[in-house]
């Protein structure tokens, strides 16, 4: 969970829905934070920054935010809210007398990691109505700016999360939130606790709790899959190594599905050894192309990298694999509400391992990858989203639709196929 240190806490009320969505609460500061005298918000959103930190004993967000006239740049920027007390709205007038009104709201959002200020900023043009007579002084910056037409992207124009219609004076506000939404999931990793050395390989080999562990080893009590298939298959693996296994899946809803699994028990791919993320690459392409060839689509693959979870009393229950489905169904639009970020090399999943509920990973049929915050996510989400675009949603759960067909069919089509 973030926090975002705040005296006034009503700034933020009209953004609760944005708020829960990045897993942030708001917490006043204990005491006062440093208030310096500058025309620069870094300067001032660095001295907040460190100093809120420094108290909660952690990386927390604090904000700061202020007018920019445009007849004097940079003022008064993080002083707005002395000045304009001390001016008042006579003393306003007297200042833009004879000059443009025109000016910009700024907010920043900020956070000290590591040494380092990160931050966010949102900002409107717009201009000062001295027309107007503001009910409260306190709220004469809110009564007297008004902001120009919102742009599109903007959380009005699109489903606005925002509870209150009354929101667009703090449109700047919004959009700093809009500019923290695509690093927020970043800085929930960044800011947990590091890793404690937890070991992620199956401690209770004996049992054969996990079916993959006991498929591969060819030990244990007969297995989901022979049972299932029979004498139809002996064996469904298409290739293996020292590292992965390839492999058809049950509940194949369509032919061409594959699993690429770990040939070691580790819980997601987040945890595979860096040294091995170069060969799963090399693997997943020369997939991509056998798959391509034969069934004219560039797949789709996606992970439900699990959180570890040291109360389960087994944990030979997930084991790391990806799904890969020659299906041309963008899954990402139906993720989009979730935080996010887009990741280049499958090496970046180690990023994950510290994630509070774990990862969805998807790789979209151009390639493009994305890993999305896995909090509340339903049991096989992706598959849902697919068979439902194709028109098969009665085929998301494996156990209402194995797919014996479409699994030998696919063991045959593509058996030989794959090597590296």
């Amino acid at each position: 969970m973030l926090t975002l240190v705040t005296s006034n806490a009503a700034k933020f009320r009209p953004f609760a829905s944005e708020l829960e969505r990045f897993r942030m609460v708001l917490e006043p500061p204990g005491v006062p934070l440093p208030e310096i005298q500058s025309l620069s918000f870094i300067e001032t959103l660095t001295a907040k920054a460190r100093a809120a930190a420094g108290q909660f004993g952690r990386p927390v967000l604090v904000d700061d935010a202020g007018l920019l006239l445009e007849a004097y740049p940079s003022f008064p920027g993080p002083l707005t809210s002395t000045v304009l007390r001390s001016l008042g709205v006579p003393g306003l007038k007297r200042l833009l007398a004879g000059t443009s009104d025109r000016a910009t709201m700024v907010c920043h959002l900020g956070c000290w990691v590591d040494g380092a200020l990160r931050n966010w900023t949102g900002a409107v043009a717009g201009r000062i109505d001295l027309s107007r007579s503001p009910p409260d002084e306190r709220m004469l910056l809110t009564d007297l700016f008004v902001p120009d037409s919102s742009r599109p992207g903007d959380p009005e124009n699109h489903g606005s999360r925002t509870e209150d219609a009354a929101a667009k004076p703090l449109l700047h506000r919004a959009r700093a939130l809009a500019a923290l939404a695509a690093g927020v999931f970043k800085l929930h990793l960044e800011t947990s606790p590091r890793e404690t050395g937890q070991a992620m390989a199956c401690a209770s080999r004996s049992g054969y709790d996990c079916p993959f562990c006991a498929e591969f080893d060819g030990e244990g009590p007969e297995g989901i899959f022979s049972s299932l298939m029979g004498n139809r298959l002996a064996s469904r693996v298409l290739y293996e190594d020292d590292d992965f296994i390839v492999m058809p899946p049950l509940g194949e809803f369509m032919e061409g599905g594959l699993l690429l699994l770990t040939r070691k028990h580790i819980l997601s791919f987040a945890h595979l050894p860096a040294e091995q993320f170069e060969k799963l690459e090399r693997l997943l392409k020369v997939i991509g192309e056998a798959l391509a060839q034969r069934w004219g689509t560039a797949p789709l693959v996606f992970e439900h990298g699990p959180a570890a979870d040291s109360s389960k009393g087994v944990c030979c229950v997930d084991h790391a694999h990806l799904n890969i489905f020659p299906a041309a169904v963008p899954v990402c639009p139906h993720l989009a509400g979730r935080m996010n970020f887009s990741i280049g090399s499958l090496s970046e999943l180690a990023k994950l391992r510290p994630a509070e509920y774990g990862y969805l990973l998807v790789q979209e049929n151009d390639g493009a990858r994305h890993v999305f915050d896995g909090q509340n996510v339903p049991t096989q989400l992706v598959r849902r989203i697919i068979t439902t675009e194709m028109g098969r949603p009665d085929r998301w759960h494996w156990r209402d639709y194995v797919g014996q067909d479409e699994l030998l069919a696919t063991f045959n089509s593509l058996q030989g196929q794959i090597r590296l």
